[in-house]
């Protein structure tokens, strides 16, 4: 019997106005937001390419120690100056294109620098598209185009399969029959859930076809293996709200009025909500004034900085750092008595981002001065990083920890409806999410870890090579450490995951558990 009401319901469900509009409107927004996405994604994977290049090419090409600190954006661009130091870049996810997550947000490289620490990506190469339609798909993808049209075709075909059937008078002729209540509630669940299916698999189709079509996108097992949870996903995602409205459809007796309910839980948990939430939280981010007091602290710790450095100079008899007048050089057949950068200790500003503690100094003449500006400046750029590290430590707390918190709370609160629980699951799997974003973030460090460490084991701080590169005295980065990012694995997905694939599998099994009551108590009468 529990056929008998599966073939019934799939034949409703399948001729029905409401599935064939919601599954046209599905497909032709996956196929458009796919065609167009895809660009972003080939743009974004060639700046990755490029990027990634120059980073395997430039460092062997650094003769001295000392522009490893510096944003050489900020810099004089003159050619002996033309190399920055390191980028650790991220590569742009595959599946972005079914589940963006935090994409759009981040960037996708971060300048290592010695003074700074690392908090925050920026884009390789900002994008830009002449497609005007691109602008009004950009913040689509297919999760969000599930959450909304597919869980709305979900909600509506549920919400008269008991209040409908009644009226029309079936219900009452089937249950008159040796079918149990149980056997039809079932028939109608499987039915609902194979029409869901049909859609869903339909979009994942088209939308792989798109992927596979594009060039720069690389398919591997692991890829295969995300797509298959995200379609289950999506199927979960989509039961939820069909036994949302099989429940009202239970508790009603009137078609119209399932109707009305339906619509308003599913704009309720699929729109409202979930944007209200997110939008709090923002604005409790907003704490403009309290970056003004952190930028301050920043500042006062490279006041105490610029304090300790001068007791340094001082305890040497000298009255600037670094204390140029203190390194003889010979005369330089182009540049005469000078250092290629004759404003070398202008270039020394002390005070957060603008600080660029990078110079060049050509044709330095042994001397016993020079050991004692070496041991000033090993000194002086130890205590660098110090404060540095401290500086940091004063900014941390808002520029970090507590956004950090914030989204925290957002993920916690969004797994409390199925939409954020949906979109929360399917990131992890595509990779796109925000916790894999910070767990990248935290690789960045441990990689500037690395080359600090690199660098003290050399004394490169106190050495000739940190400022100049005379024959003889060149730096050798070749074995400086590269940047590789340890991606999650697809189990690694899966774990940061459960939270929220536990969460709408509560939702599913709380929501049959109650349409199951209802209907066991329903008047078909």
């Amino acid at each position: 019997m529990i056929g008998i009401v599966f073939k019934k319901e799939m034949l409703g469900h399948l001729l029905s106005q409401r599935f064939a509009a919601c599954t046209a409107l599905a497909v032709m927004l996956i196929i458009a937001n796919g065609m167009l996405t895809s660009q972003t994604y080939v743009q974004k994977k060639a700046s990755y390419l490029t990027q990634r290049a120059v980073e395997e090419t430039k460092l062997p090409e650094i003769t001295y120690y000392s522009v490893l600190g510096s944003d050489m954006n900020n810099a004089d661009k003159s050619p002996l100056f033309d190399k920055a130091a390191p980028r650790a870049l991220r590569p742009p996810r595959a599946l972005e294109v079914f589940a963006q997550g935090v994409e759009q947000e981040v960037g996708q490289a971060v300048k290592v620098l010695l003074f700074e620490v690392p908090y925050q990506t920026e884009a390789i190469v900002p994008f830009q598209s002449g497609n005007p339609y691109l602008a009004i798909f950009a913040s689509f993808d297919m999760v969000y185009i599930f959450q909304l049209v597919l869980g709305l075709l979900a909600i509506l075909i549920a919400s008269e399969t008991v209040s409908g059937e009644k009226e029309d008078g079936t219900l009452r002729l089937m249950l008159t029959t040796n079918v149990s209540r149980a056997q039809v509630l079932t028939g109608k669940i499987l039915a609902g859930l194979t029409t869901l299916a049909i859609p869903t698999a339909l979009g994942f189709i088209l939308l792989t076809i798109v992927l596979l079509g594009t060039e720069l996108i690389e398919v591997g097992a692991s890829e295969w293996a995300r797509l298959g949870l995200l379609f289950v996903l999506s199927l979960l995602y989509l039961l939820v709200f069909y036994l949302m409205g099989l429940a009202i459809s239970c508790v009603t007796h009137r078609s119209a009025t399932s109707l009305i309910f339906s619509l308003f839980a599913w704009a309720l948990l699929a729109i409202v909500l979930p944007d209200s939430i997110t939008a709090l939280l923002n604005e409790q981010a907003n704490m403009g004034e309290k970056h003004k007091q952190v930028h301050h602290q920043a500042t006062q710790e490279w006041n105490k900085f610029d304090q300790e450095i001068a007791d340094l100079v001082r305890a040497h008899g000298q009255t600037q750092y670094p204390p140029f007048q203190m390194v003889e050089r010979f005369q330089h057949p182009v540049f005469g008595m000078k250092s290629v950068f004759p404003g070398a200790a202008s270039m020394y500003s002390m005070h957060g981002h603008d600080h660029t503690p990078q110079f060049y100094l050509s044709g330095v003449v042994d001397s016993p001065s020079l050991a004692e500006f070496q041991d000033i400046l090993r000194t002086g750029e130890l205590l660098r990083l110090k404060y540095a590290q401290r500086a940091w430590n004063a900014k941390a707390p808002l520029l970090e920890t507590f956004p950090r918190r914030i989204q925290r709370w957002n993920a916690w609160l969004q797994r409390l409806l199925p939409a954020g629980a949906y979109s929360q699951a399917a990131s992890a799997f595509a990779g796109t999410s925000r916790r894999e974003y910070y767990d990248f973030i935290d690789q960045v460090r441990a990689y500037r870890g690395q080359i600090i460490t690199f660098l003290q084991d050399r004394d490169a701080f106190g050495s000739r090579e940190w400022f100049n590169d005379d024959e003889g005295f060149r730096a050798d980065l070749r074995d400086l450490p590269r940047f590789q990012e340890q991606g999650w694995t697809v189990s690694q997905s899966l774990r940061h995951a459960l939270p929220a694939l536990t969460a709408l599998l509560l939702y599913a099994a709380v929501l049959f558990v109650i349409a199951n009551r209802f209907f066991a108590r329903y008047d078909a009468m």
